[in-house]
């Protein structure tokens, strides 16, 4: 991938994690389970259960939707830069994991345990 090509990528997907923290932040419930360290940000762009905490029914559905809507931003990003889906959504992952608080989990690539951000 050329520089240009990959500032251009890396500017869109700083773009796309920017609306994602909007749209996070009109879900307390997510917002909650977070802090808690019940869900938590993964290395693939998308929302997870932790591992050894439980999650009601309704925080499953919660992340399902969201996740929904990061893969529909991530589609439409990849649409205007010509990277595969699978690109934006890990350099999204990058800032999401990046911005999280402290106490959030995150599991920050593959096959990686979840951590405790400091």
């Amino acid at each position: 991938m050329s520089m240009f090509r990959r500032m251009l990528t890396l500017a869109a997907a700083v773009f796309t994690a920017g609306a994602l923290l909007s749209a996070h932040a009109q879900d307390a419930a997510l917002e909650q389970a977070k802090a808690q360290g019940v869900v938590g940000e993964m290395h693939t762009g998308y929302l997870g259960e932790v591992s050894g905490k439980s999650a009601s029914a309704d925080l499953k559905r919660r992340i399902d939707e969201t996740n929904a809507k990061r893969l529909a931003a991530y589609t439409e990003t990849s649409a205007k830069t010509g990277e595969p889906v699978a690109t934006i959504a890990a350099l999204t992952a990058e800032k999401l994991i990046a911005r999280a608080g402290s106490g959030e989990v995150v599991m920050p690539g593959s096959g990686e345990p979840w951590t405790q951000k400091p």
